[in-house]
Order: C-alpha cells, then sequence, then structure tokens
C-alpha cells in the first residue's frame, strides 16, 4: 500500500466520491436498498468506525467506481474547498423583461433543470439552491454559452447570489 495512504485519507476520499456524485448520506442508504445505513457511513467518513473490505466492495459498487478509487493516493480536498454557487430561483422564475426570446429559453431551460435537482434532493425551498461550482459546466452545455459567459449571464441577471468557497 501505498505510503500516503492512511485510514484518514481513505475516509476522506469516501466523502470526496459521494459529494462528487451529489449524493447525500441518506440517498446513498437508500441506494443500497437499507443494507448501507446513512449513520455508518458517516461513520466511515469521519474515521472513526473501521472499513471492511466486504463494506468497502458494496461502497465502490453503490458509487459504480473500481474498489482501487476508494484507497487511490489521490488527494481529498479539504471540506469546504469545493466551491459553490448560490443561485436565487426566485429571481429566475421572476424572469422580467426578455429582450431576446434566446434569453427566455435559457430561462426556462435552467429552471427546469433546477426544479430537478430540487426534486432528486427533495428540497422544496424553492427559494435558493447551492450547486457545486462544476455544475457549470453542464449549465454551460444546457444554455450553450461558455462557462464564464454563464457566470457573467448569471450574475447580470441576478440569479447568483454568491459563490462559496
Amino acid at each position: 500500500m501505498h505510503p500516503d495512504i492512511t485510514s484518514a485519507h481513505v475516509a476522506a476520499r469516501l466523502r470526496t466520491i459521494r459529494r462528487a456524485r451529489s449524493l447525500s448520506l441518506s440517498q446513498v442508504e437508500a441506494l443500497s436498498s437499507g443494507t448501507l445505513k446513512a449513520v455508518v457511513l458517516g461513520s466511515y467518513e469521519r474515521g472513526s468506525r473501521n472499513l471492511t473490505i466486504k463494506r468497502a466492495l458494496e461502497i465502490a459498487k453503490i458509487y459504480n467506481v473500481p474498489i482501487t478509487e476508494l484507497f487511490s493516493a489521490k488527494s481529498a480536498p479539504a471540506l469546504g474547498e469545493v466551491p459553490r454557487l448560490m443561485l436565487d430561483i426566485r429571481a429566475l422564475q421572476r424572469g422580467g423583461d426578455f429582450r431576446k426570446k434566446e434569453e427566455e429559453d435559457q430561462r426556462r431551460a435552467l429552471a427546469q433543470m433546477l426544479r430537478s435537482i430540487c426534486e432528486y434532493r427533495q428540497d422544496w425551498n424553492g427559494e435558493v439552491i447551492t450547486l457545486r461550482e462544476n455544475d457549470l459546466a453542464t449549465i454551460s452545455l444546457l444554455l450553450n454559452l461558455e462557462r464564464g459567459a454563464v457566470l457573467e449571464w448569471l450574475a447580470e441577471s441576478k440569479i447568483l447570489l454568491k459563490k462559496i468557497s
């Protein structure tokens, strides 16, 4: 085993992989049909519980990654290191004067995407949503704009509330 790989590193990798898939602990429990309890997975991620080979294989299967990914020497970002975007769903829904039909179509497409994310997360507050900055790539494809142009458009439209680092 690589000398940099410790139980704390494996715990951080577990959390990183789960978060990269935008899954909550509860969602992983549901995906496992209840065989992997959220509280147990949280314990593995904090390093307060030993991970067995059997459990590691089960988790790798749920995340659809090779088992080696759990024990990879890749560094896991520290908590809070993944940049996030806070978007105002209300501002998106308010819309405004559409100077171009294209902008109206972009707003509708983004609103539909955010509704889908809210449904998936079962997050019904309907006011704000926080996305990973990497989700800009998806939004960029959806709106047919470069990433920088998406951020500019979100800011100008007052949809982007803030970037959280």
